[in-house]
C-alpha cells in the first residue's frame, strides 16, 4: 500500500477476487489520501493518483474512490473502487454507497465561484444511476479544465451531457457547467471546436420560466401570501440559471 493510503486491512483476507486485485493495484500505485469517512467497519476514501500526469494521455483520471467493508467475524474485507475526473462525481459514487457527499470534502479544496456551480454539483450528488459514463478527462494544470461526459437517462431531449469544471488554484475557485447535446458525436465536436458557447440543457430554461411565473403570481397576491418568501429567495438562483456566465471560455 502506498504511504499515503491505508485501508486498515491487517489480518483480513479478500472476500473475493476483485477485492484482492484492487488492493494490490492500489498498493502498487502512487496514491495520496485526500479525504476519508469511517462508519464502524466501513470506510469511504478519495485518493489522488500522483502518477496520472505521467500517463500516455490527458484522458487518464487522477481521482479514485474506494469503499472498504470489513467483516471482523469472518476475517475478510470487500473493496470496491472507481476513477473520476472531478470531486463531484467522486462524491456521487460514494453517496450511492451510503456516504454523505459533504462528509467527503477535500481539505484545501477550491471554493465554488457561484451558486450555479453548487446547484449542478448537488444535482450530480443526487443522480444515483441517472448518468451512464461515456468518457472523462482530468485537469493537468492550473488554471485547468476537467470534463465528464454522460448519458442522462432522465433527459427527454439532448440526452448526452457534458459537465465541465474549470479550476484556478491562484484564485482558489472553480466553476462547474453542464452542456446538452443530441449525441456523443455532437459533444465531441463541440469539445474539439469550442466555436459556440456551451449549449444549456433545455430544463434550465424551463426551470427559470417556472420560477418567473411563480414570482409574477406572487406579485399579484397579498405580500403575506404563502410561498412569497420562498419565491423571493429563489429569484437570484433563477437569474443564474436563465443567464449563466458566458464570459468564460468553456
Amino acid at each position: 500500500m502506498s504511504a499515503g493510503l491505508d485501508f486498515d486491512l491487517g489480518g483480513l483476507s479478500p472476500a473475493d477476487d476483485r477485492s484482492g486485485i484492487l488492493r494490490d493495484i492500489a498498493g502498487e500505485s502512487d496514491l495520496d489520501l485526500l479525504t476519508r469517512h469511517d462508519v464502524g467497519d466501513r470506510s469511504y476514501l478519495i485518493a489522488f493518483d500522483n502518477g496520472a500526469a505521467w500517463g500516455p494521455g490527458r484522458s487518464l483520471p487522477d481521482l479514485f474512490t474506494f469503499d472498504v467493508r470489513r467483516d471482523q467475524a469472518q476475517g475478510t474485507f470487500a473493496l470496491d473502487g472507481a476513477a473520476h475526473a472531478n470531486v463531484a462525481f467522486a462524491q456521487k459514487w460514494l453517496a450511492e454507497r451510503g456516504c454523505p457527499p459533504r462528509a467527503m470534502t477535500v481539505d484545501g479544496d477550491l471554493v465554488g465561484a457561484d451558486e450555479l456551480t453548487y446547484r449542478i454539483e448537488d444535482q450530480i450528488h443526487r443522480a444515483g444511476e441517472r448518468y451512464e459514463l461515456i468518457g472523462l478527462t482530468a485537469a493537468r494544470e492550473s488554471p485547468g479544465e476537467a470534463w465528464t461526459m454522460v448519458v442522462d437517462r432522465d433527459a427527454a431531449d439532448l440526452p448526452v451531457r457534458l459537465f465541465i469544471e474549470h479550476s484556478d488554484a491562484e484564485q482558489n475557485t472553480y466553476t462547474v457547467r453542464e452542456g446538452a447535446f443530441p449525441d456523443r458525436a455532437g459533444a465531441e465536436a463541440w469539445l474539439a471546436d469550442r466555436n459556440t458557447p456551451l449549449p444549456e440543457p433545455p430544463e434550465y430554461r424551463q426551470d427559470a420560466d417556472a420560477l418567473r411565473t411563480r414570482a409574477a403570481l406572487a406579485r399579484s397576491a397579498a405580500p403575506t401570501a404563502p410561498g412569497v418568501a420562498e419565491i423571493v429567495a429563489a429569484a437570484p438562483a433563477a437569474a443564474a440559471l436563465a443567464q449563466p456566465d458566458r464570459g468564460r471560455s468553456l
